[in-house]
């Protein structure tokens, strides 16, 4: 039963992605740089800003690497979105709370299985219009299971669906990939987070988002 259940949920990621690249592509004219700084096989954390409801779909969708998503567990009592998170094996946290035992375990089987958890440290969406401080989860994870975190700034959804807003706009959305981040070796969890926001941030200001950029960049 288990291998079966594993292969409808990657039957299920493989549609999903299918149908929202082309979407998501025209609709947000969506560039991706940096595509070749992430690894094509092994784990690794991917770390991004969280603007928007959006921006999970866009990782999905754009990048090439298959994704499972720690996301805030309050969206599953969202119409129609339970299912679907559980078709794409989301692991449920509570927004702004530390991790709980559960969702770590999860997170480390994923990665020590060769896969990439995608995580938004900031553990919620931002409503100010800038970069949140960070939560330590993405700390917790890359010290428990020992692999690279590669920061991802997301520009371009704060504008188009930003919250509050019932339905997005066209726009131009931009994935901005960075280097793996180095020397985390010895730092504490919050640390680790931190840095993570910081190349977050410098990505950002580097292509010209410096006003998404506040107190953690």
């Amino acid at each position: 039963m288990g291998a079966v259940k594993e292969a409808l949920k990657t039957f299920s990621y493989l549609m999903a992605k299918a149908i929202m690249y082309p979407t998501l592509l025209l609709y947000f004219r969506v560039g991706v740089k940096g595509r070749e700084r992430l690894p094509r096989t092994g784990p690794f954390l991917l770390a991004a800003n969280h603007f928007s409801f959006v921006d999970p779909l866009l990782l999905g969708a754009m990048l090439p690497r298959r994704l499972w998503f720690v996301m805030a567990e309050d969206q599953f009592e969202r119409p129609g979105l339970r299912t679907f998170s559980r078709l794409m094996d989301v692991v449920p946290v509570k927004a702004g709370a530390a991790f709980r035992l559960g969702p770590i375990r999860k997170c480390l089987s994923v990665l020590r299985s060769g896969r990439v958890v995608a995580i938004f440290p900031e553990g919620r969406r931002s409503h100010t219009g800038t970069l949140l401080p960070p939560m330590p989860g993405v700390g917790v994870l890359a010290s428990r299971a020992g692999v690279p975190v590669i920061p991802v700034a997301i520009a371009g959804t704060r504008e188009a669906y930003p919250p509050g807003r019932c339905f997005p706009r066209p726009g131009k959305v931009s994935l901005l990939v960075g280097e793996a981040l180095s020397g985390l070796e010895g730092l504490s969890a919050d640390a680790v987070a931190q840095r993570a926001m910081d190349a977050i941030g410098a990505l950002l200001v580097e292509n010209g988002f410096g006003d998404y950029v506040g107190s953690s960049g």
